[in-house]
């Protein structure tokens, strides 16, 4: 895994040392000498990551974090601070600045690597994420999501599992009295993954040892394999005071470790920072998967649009070719809806659009494909139907518009009729736009010929 680090110190050696271990693994690394110039350098370049020192003149590292965190364009770059002194209250500090963790000089070789390559991982996900979000935003299909993660505390839901209830009920105490997140308790792996089955929690606290011979380091590894629980954050708490243990828990997925024994303020600053990332990451994964369903849904209506219509009607085409079961095609077109919007309104004429999708949806299976195509055109595609069940069904749609008048508001109904065109296709038809042209013109017959009625396309009539 290679990117770019950029490392601040405003002692020139401390910096070479970093930049010759870290260009060793292949990194790209940026030097700045002070707080000031690190902020410049972050801006222009937009490292992947940030080393940054403690104490430094003019600005120290608490500072810089803090102006990085509150920046948008800098918020989700991780930050990893320096220091020579290891105290909680300096972690606190750091945490609460939005640092993501601390390394202690002299700086360990496996904790520099295992740390730098977990939030490495971390910044590639949100870079991921946040193009996707840009994309979609440019495209029309979603708000882009102003806020970062370290704005506010957000709820949720901790599932703490310690090596015994007493201790898991203590820190849910700890937790509850400090932070606005539901809490649930758990002993053993068992337990947890069953707690979690049913109500996935947002963060996993993990302590190393669990009940009855539990391995924590399994128990990371699984909820990282597990798709419900996948992109829940994980702190691991490790008890036997080794770096490896750590650097093996990020290895296999924890978003975070926490030295036991702890103080309480450590835990709750690490549970608070791990809590924003994962709502903040929830957030932008929401937002695009709503800008994909904008891409394929007709927002007045909720019914599919062309573009996913095409691409359905293909999937059934290429079934048919399989099973050898015919499918019918079905193009329907409003009469003189153009009078309604003239007459009436747009808004009248968007409320009997709804109902028009409503009534087509109530009167087709859940496999039939329902679309607008535009305008006031739908399409439907039914897979599986031969012609006798498929004329039932078409007469049964033209009656649902027809035998009941629409409701336009104010009190006001008003008569719709529809014009219907059908066209049959089995195992030999390849391409979904013939058939829909042959729909089209057995619809163009039947508004032709008086409207309100059914027609065929000649070879299958």
């Amino acid at each position: 895994m290679s990117g770019r680090i950029l490392v601040v110190d405003d002692v020139a050696t401390n910096r070479l040392i970093l930049q010759a271990k870290l260009s060793s693994a292949y990194f790209d690394v940026l030097l700045a000498e002070s707080g000031e110039q690190a902020l410049a350098i972050t801006m222009a370049e937009l490292p992947d990551m940030i080393l940054l020192d403690v104490m430094m003149p003019v600005m120290d590292g608490y500072e810089v974090c803090r102006i990085l965190k509150s920046r948008p364009e800098t918020a989700h770059i991780p930050v990893i601070m320096v220091t020579a002194h290891n105290s909680t209250e300096e972690k606190i500090r750091g945490l609460d600045a939005g640092a993501d963790d601390f390394l202690s000089k002299p700086i360990n070789d496996i904790t520099l690597f295992a740390r730098v390559r977990n939030l490495m991982r971390v910044k590639m996900m949100f870079d991921e994420l946040k193009l996707r979000e840009t994309t979609s935003q440019e495209l029309g299909l979603s708000d882009f999501l102003e806020d970062h993660i370290f704005n506010k505390d957000e709820t949720g839901c901790v599932l703490l599992a310690a090596n015994n209830t007493d201790q898991a009920k203590a820190w849910a105490a700890c937790v509850k009295s400090r932070l606005p997140f539901r809490t649930a308790v758990a002993n053993c792996e068992e337990e947890a993954t069953n707690i979690a089955r049913h109500d996935t929690p947002d963060v996993f606290i993990v302590c190393q040892n669990l009940a009855n011979g539990g391995d924590g380091l399994r128990l990371v590894s699984n909820l990282r394999a597990n798709l419900s629980t996948r992109q829940s954050a994980v702190i691991l708490v490790v008890e036997d005071g080794k770096m490896e243990t750590a650097a093996k828990g990020l290895e296999l997925g924890a978003s975070d470790y926490i030295h036991a024994p702890f103080d309480p303020n450590e835990m709750v600053a690490r549970l608070r920072s791990q809590m924003r990332r994962k709502k903040y990451s929830d957030r932008l994964r929401s937002n695009v998967r709503d800008g994909l369903k904008m891409a394929v849904i007709d927002p007045l209506t909720g019914l599919y649009n062309r573009r996913y219509a095409t691409q359905h009607m293909q999937r059934i085409i290429e079934r048919s070719g399989e099973s050898g079961m015919p499918y019918a095609v079905i193009m329907m077109d409003l009469d003189r809806f153009k009078s309604v919007n003239d007459t009436h309104g747009h808004e009248a004429g968007d409320k009997v659009l709804k109902e028009f999708a409503h009534r087509l949806q109530e009167n087709l299976r859940g496999i039939d494909l329902v679309a607008r195509l535009g305008g006031e055109e739908f399409l439907v595609v039914m897979p599986d139907t031969g012609p006798p069940e498929v004329e039932f069904a078409a007469e049964r749609l033209r009656n649902a518009i027809d035998r009941m008048d629409f409701d336009i508001g104010d009190g006001n109904q008003i008569p719709v009729t529809v014009s219907i065109g059908v066209a049959f296709g089995g195992p030999a038809d390849k391409i979904p736009s013939v058939l829909i042209q042959q729909a089209d013109a057995a619809l163009y017959e039947s508004k032709a010929t008086g409207r309100n009625r059914v027609s065929y396309f000649a070879t299958a009539a």
